[in-house]
Protein backbone atom coordinates (compact mmCIF):
# COMPACT_ATOMS: atom_id res chain seq x y z
CA UNK A 1 0.00 0.00 0.00
CA UNK A 2 1.05 3.10 -1.45
CA UNK A 3 0.58 5.95 1.82
CA UNK A 4 2.06 9.00 -0.83
CA UNK A 5 -1.09 9.18 -3.45
CA UNK A 6 -1.67 12.64 -4.10
CA UNK A 7 -4.85 12.31 -2.82
CA UNK A 8 -4.14 11.39 0.41
CA UNK A 9 -1.81 14.02 1.56
CA UNK A 10 -4.39 16.85 -0.35
CA UNK A 11 -7.27 15.66 1.75
CA UNK A 12 -5.12 15.75 4.55
CA UNK A 13 -4.03 19.27 4.16
CA UNK A 14 -7.65 20.85 3.16
CA UNK A 15 -9.01 19.14 6.71
CA UNK A 16 -6.04 21.06 8.60
CA UNK A 17 -6.75 24.29 7.00
CA UNK A 18 -10.51 23.92 7.87
CA UNK A 19 -9.86 23.05 11.29
CA UNK A 20 -7.43 26.05 12.13
CA UNK A 21 -9.89 28.34 10.08
CA UNK A 22 -12.42 27.33 12.72
CA UNK A 23 -10.51 27.63 15.23
CA UNK A 24 -9.60 31.11 14.09
CA UNK A 25 -13.11 32.38 14.02
CA UNK A 26 -13.83 30.78 17.37
CA UNK A 27 -10.66 32.62 18.44
CA UNK A 28 -12.07 36.03 17.37
CA UNK A 29 -15.45 35.65 18.42
CA UNK A 30 -14.00 35.16 22.08
CA UNK A 31 -12.01 38.03 21.58
CA UNK A 32 -14.88 40.10 20.42
CA UNK A 33 -17.17 38.92 23.30
CA UNK A 34 -14.41 39.88 25.83
CA UNK A 35 -14.30 43.23 24.51
CA UNK A 36 -17.81 44.07 24.30
CA UNK A 37 -18.86 42.89 28.02
CA UNK A 38 -16.02 45.13 29.14
CA UNK A 39 -17.15 47.89 27.27
CA UNK A 40 -21.13 47.08 29.44
CA UNK A 41 -19.30 46.59 32.28
CA UNK A 42 -17.21 50.24 31.64
CA UNK A 43 -21.08 51.98 30.59
CA UNK A 44 -22.92 51.32 33.62
CA UNK A 45 -19.45 52.38 35.67
CA UNK A 46 -19.90 55.50 33.98
CA UNK A 47 -23.66 56.07 34.41
CA UNK A 48 -22.80 55.00 38.66
CA UNK A 49 -20.01 57.74 38.51
CA UNK A 50 -22.69 60.22 37.40
CA UNK A 51 -25.32 59.47 39.61
CA UNK A 52 -23.16 59.52 42.36
CA UNK A 53 -21.56 63.05 41.09
CA UNK A 54 -24.84 64.30 41.36
CA UNK A 55 -25.59 62.88 44.52
CA UNK A 56 -22.50 64.72 45.81
CA UNK A 57 -23.28 68.22 44.04
CA UNK A 58 -26.97 67.79 45.84
CA UNK A 59 -25.34 67.03 49.09
CA UNK A 60 -23.23 70.58 48.81
CA UNK A 61 -25.57 72.91 47.88
CA UNK A 62 -28.20 72.00 50.16
CA UNK A 63 -27.08 72.52 53.54
CA UNK A 64 -28.04 72.33 57.38
CA UNK A 65 -25.68 75.38 58.22
CA UNK A 66 -25.72 78.47 56.51
CA UNK A 67 -21.95 78.66 57.20
CA UNK A 68 -21.54 76.12 54.33
CA UNK A 69 -19.83 77.99 51.69
CA UNK A 70 -21.43 76.31 48.29
CA UNK A 71 -24.78 75.73 50.16
CA UNK A 72 -27.52 77.56 48.38
CA UNK A 73 -30.12 76.20 50.12
CA UNK A 74 -30.63 76.29 53.80
CA UNK A 75 -33.14 73.52 55.08
CA UNK A 76 -35.82 74.54 52.90
CA UNK A 77 -35.18 78.42 51.57
CA UNK A 78 -32.74 79.40 48.49
CA UNK A 79 -30.35 82.30 49.82
CA UNK A 80 -30.79 84.22 46.79
CA UNK A 81 -26.85 86.31 47.25
CA UNK A 82 -25.78 82.77 47.50
CA UNK A 83 -27.15 81.65 44.26
CA UNK A 84 -26.06 85.27 42.42
CA UNK A 85 -22.51 84.51 43.83
CA UNK A 86 -22.57 80.79 42.82
CA UNK A 87 -23.75 81.95 39.30
CA UNK A 88 -21.17 84.56 38.84
CA UNK A 89 -18.52 81.96 39.01
CA UNK A 90 -16.31 80.45 36.28
CA UNK A 91 -17.74 77.30 34.69
CA UNK A 92 -14.59 75.13 35.24
CA UNK A 93 -13.52 76.83 38.38
CA UNK A 94 -17.29 75.74 40.21
CA UNK A 95 -16.31 71.82 39.02
CA UNK A 96 -13.16 71.77 40.79
CA UNK A 97 -14.64 73.66 43.79
CA UNK A 98 -17.41 70.88 43.17
CA UNK A 99 -15.32 67.77 42.78
CA UNK A 100 -17.01 66.82 39.88
CA UNK A 101 -15.28 65.71 36.45
CA UNK A 102 -18.71 65.45 34.13
CA UNK A 103 -20.81 68.35 32.72
CA UNK A 104 -23.61 69.60 35.26
CA UNK A 105 -26.62 71.85 35.02
CA UNK A 106 -28.05 73.56 38.27
CA UNK A 107 -31.82 74.42 38.19
CA UNK A 108 -35.12 74.95 39.91
CA UNK A 109 -38.37 73.57 38.98
CA UNK A 110 -42.10 74.43 40.16
CA UNK A 111 -44.46 71.90 41.65
CA UNK A 112 -45.44 71.43 37.57
CA UNK A 113 -42.07 71.36 36.26
CA UNK A 114 -41.59 74.28 35.15
CA UNK A 115 -38.20 76.08 35.15
CA UNK A 116 -37.40 78.65 37.24
CA UNK A 117 -34.91 80.86 35.72
CA UNK A 118 -31.95 81.67 37.75
CA UNK A 119 -32.46 85.41 36.13
CA UNK A 120 -35.39 86.08 34.73
CA UNK A 121 -34.05 89.17 32.88
CA UNK A 122 -31.39 87.18 30.83
CA UNK A 123 -33.83 84.31 30.83
CA UNK A 124 -30.78 81.84 32.31
CA UNK A 125 -32.03 78.86 33.19
CA UNK A 126 -29.34 77.46 35.32
CA UNK A 127 -25.64 77.55 36.39
CA UNK A 128 -23.59 74.79 34.65
CA UNK A 129 -22.74 73.62 31.54
CA UNK A 130 -24.24 75.15 28.22
CA UNK A 131 -23.69 71.78 26.57
CA UNK A 132 -26.34 70.97 28.68
CA UNK A 133 -30.10 71.19 28.23
CA UNK A 134 -33.33 71.25 30.18
CA UNK A 135 -36.52 70.69 28.66
CA UNK A 136 -34.97 72.42 25.33
CA UNK A 137 -33.49 74.95 27.37
CA UNK A 138 -29.94 75.74 27.12
CA UNK A 139 -28.49 75.60 30.97
CA UNK A 140 -26.60 78.93 30.58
Amino acid sequence: MHVHKKGFWMRKAQTWSLDAMVATGMFIIVIMSFFYIIQLTSETSKADELLREGEDIQDILISSKPEESLSIIVGRIVDENKLNDLAKEDYENLKKKLGVRGDFCIHFEDDEGNIIYINESTKRAGIGSSRVYIGGIACS
